[in-house]
Parts: structure tokens; sequence; C-alpha cells
């Protein structure tokens, strides 16, 4: 009886088998998805081999970082190039004055198809060494300074390494370095390891620091003229003071672009001085004549004046 019994269990079992068999072709069919979709490569994957183990975790990644599978992984290496470098322009103080790429690179905005467009075009990627002649076209007095400075003087003879516009400011983000950037910036070149004056970076970030000095004592000058004014007070030389600091102020980044921080500092410190003398108005004292008391002799001099007048009409 229990044979019997284990042999329609067994029987059951392989019945079920058979039929799984058959069912599983169907159960795994893959649904009839678009072609080129994500789901083409990634349904056929199972935890089965290495390979597709490590697919897997680069799925997964993908999916954390929010990534989906287009043309920004697989476009061609300029179309890359091109799109960063716009982003960087689009940011950039050049974007914000509409200076577009023809100003640098030539070609014809105007023209409609790309033979035309590239026209006048002078090269994709602009020379180094030339940077200094091309950007002084719209800073001139940048460039006049920068011709004044040794790193020109270097960047000329080619014999050393020396930097050209696109060195500090980038070539298409066009950044100003800030005060708290330009030590670590000019370490770079002037440090210990290379041997070129590894003063300089700490001066520098002291020299720039000033200027925001500069910039507060101003803003204070033209405050306290303003107050004094409202009081009918004349402050036409407190005015002449500020305009001798806004005006240097107004050359600092030209004035930076000599790379003397002695001669820098002491514009600087100019500026300092003459917006402090901004501040102190001197009021000229103005003359009153009060009337004086005549006197005793003074009143009888009237009195006698008086008497004699009145005898005078009497007679």
């Amino acid at each position: 009886m229990q044979i019997k019994n284990v042999s329609g269990i067994l029987m059951g079992i392989g019945l079920v088998m058979i039929i799984l068999q058959f069912m599983q072709p169907v159960m795994a069919a893959a649904p009839n998805l678009p072609n080129n979709s994500c789901a083409d490569c990634h349904r056929k994957l199972l935890f089965s081999s290495e390979a597709q183990r490590q697919f897997i975790d680069i799925r997964i990644k993908h999916l954390e970082n929010g990534i989906t599978c287009s043309i920004v992984c697989h476009e061609d290496k300029l179309n890359k190039s091109t799109a960063s470098t716009y982003a960087l322009w689009s940011i950039s103080t050049h974007a914000l004055f509409e200076v577009t790429c023809d100003k640098c690179h030539g070609g014809n905005m105007s023209a409609t198809s790309k033979d035309d467009a590239h026209i006048g075009l002078s090269g994709f990627n602009i020379s180094r060494a030339n940077t200094p002649e091309m950007c002084g076209k719209c800073h001139e007095s940048e460039l006049m300074e920068f011709k004044n400075s040794q790193h020109f003087k270097n960047l000329e003879s080619g014999e050393v390494p020396a930097p050209a516009c696109i060195t500090c400011h980038q070539a298409h983000s066009v950044r100003v370095l800030t005060s708290s950037e330009i030590e670590d910036f000019c370490s770079n070149c002037h440090n210990n390891i290379t041997g070129i004056n590894p003063l300089v970076p700490k001066k520098a970030e002291i020299a720039l620091s000033s200027v925001k000095e500069l910039d507060i004592e101003i803003a204070q000058a033209r405050s306290n003229i303003i107050s004094e004014q409202t009081k009918g007070k004349d402050v036409s030389s407190a005015q002449a003071n500020l305009e001798s600091a806004r005006t240097i102020l107004k050359n600092v980044p030209s004035v930076w672009h000599r790379f003397n921080l002695t001669y820098f500092d002491t514009e600087v410190q100019k500026g300092i001085v003459d917006a402090k003398n901004a501040q102190n108005i001197k009021t000229e004292a103005t003359a009153t004549v009060t009337p004086k008391s005549p006197g005793f002799v003074g009143l009888l001099f009237i009195s006698g004046l008086i008497a004699a007048y009145l005898l005078r009409r009497s007679a």
C-alpha cells in the first residue's frame, strides 16, 4: 500500500515538472518593447555571471545618480567639448556683457549656414601666447600695464614659463580671482620647488586684500559728504579727495596687471589716504560783526549833538 502511494507521488512530481518544462518559455518570454529602450538590455540581466553582476552594479549607480540612457553619455567628443565651453561662457562676465564667441574666435554671427558662419574663423584653439593681444582689443589699459610686467617679458621670450591671460582668468569662464584665492593660485609657480620667489603669493594676497579697505573708506567718505551737504557745509575739498580715491579704485584692475606688488600697494594706499581725508570735512569759520556798545564817551557825544540840535531849532 505504501509502495503504491510513493509511486503515485513520484508520478505526480514528474507530471508537474513536464508541465513546467512547457510553460517556462512562455513565462520567460520578453514583453514586446520598442527598440533602443533601456529594457532591451536590462530585462535580460540575471545574477548568473560576474559580467552581468557588474552591469547590474553600473545600472544601480546610474539610477542613484539620476542618470538615464541618453545622448549625454554617448555624444561625440566635439559636441561634449562645445557644450562644456558654452556652459562655462554662459555664467561668465563676458556673457553678462554680451561678449560672444565671434569676439575671440571670429566668424559670422548673422549667417544661417555652417559654412557661412565659419568664414573668417581664426581657429577653435587660440594660441596661449597670443591671448594678450587678443584680449587687449577690449582691455587696452590692462594690456598696457601687462606689457610693463616681468610676466609679459618672460612670455614674449618663451625662455621660462610665464602666465598669459587665460592662465589666471581661464578661457571661457573668464574668472577674476579674489584675494582669498590669489595666494594658492600664485603658489602654482611661486614656490620653493620651482625656486621662483616663494614670498610673492602671500604678498599678493595682502596687496589685493587692501582693495577692500579702499572700497570701505570710499563708501564712508561718500556717506560723510552727503551728510555734511544736507547741513549746508562746503564740501568741495572733500569731494576732490573722494574723486581722487575713486579714480585709483577704478584703475586697480589695470594696475594689478603690472604685477609689481610694491607699486600696486603704493597706489592703493594713496587712495585710502585720499578717502580718509575726504571724511574729515573742515568747515571754514564765518566771521560775524557784533555791534559794540558805544560806552559812556559815546553816549555823552551823542547827547551833546542832540542838545546842540535842539538849541539851534529854538533860536
